[in-house]
């Protein structure tokens, strides 16, 4: 076994343990977010207390953390989905995750930032 088979062999218990924390994460946000939207929204939510919690600092960083942790949850989940079906080509599948990943993350923030 060649040193840079032992580092890719090394990779998954760190990608096993973000995909653990992104779940814990999305646990919180999603709880925060319903919270905000049905319990306390339901009274007072109009298109201006939505804009002026976007335009909020504090809310952009909560939206930004939530977007990260649901791609890369979902996109490493789907990675894993496609590593246990036998895909040969674990290079190149990772880095279509990251791509993407990375594309999602951008766009996301993109819009965030246009509203």
């Amino acid at each position: 076994m060649t040193n840079q088979e032992s580092i890719k062999g090394s990779m998954a218990p760190v990608a096993w343990l973000f995909q653990l924390i992104t779940a814990i994460f999305m646990v919180f946000f999603l709880g925060v977010h319903l919270w905000i939207m049905h319990a306390e929204g339901s009274i007072s939510l109009t298109i201006q207390s939505i804009l002026q919690r976007i335009n909020d600092p504090w809310w952009k960083t909560f939206y930004i953390v939530f977007l990260v942790s649901v791609v890369y949850h979902g996109l490493n989940g789907l990675r894993g989905i496609v590593f246990d079906l036998g895909v040969k080509k674990k290079s190149l599948t990772n880095a279509l995750f990251w791509i993407v990943a990375i594309i999602s993350i951008i766009y996301g923030i993109y819009l965030l930032y246009s509203i």
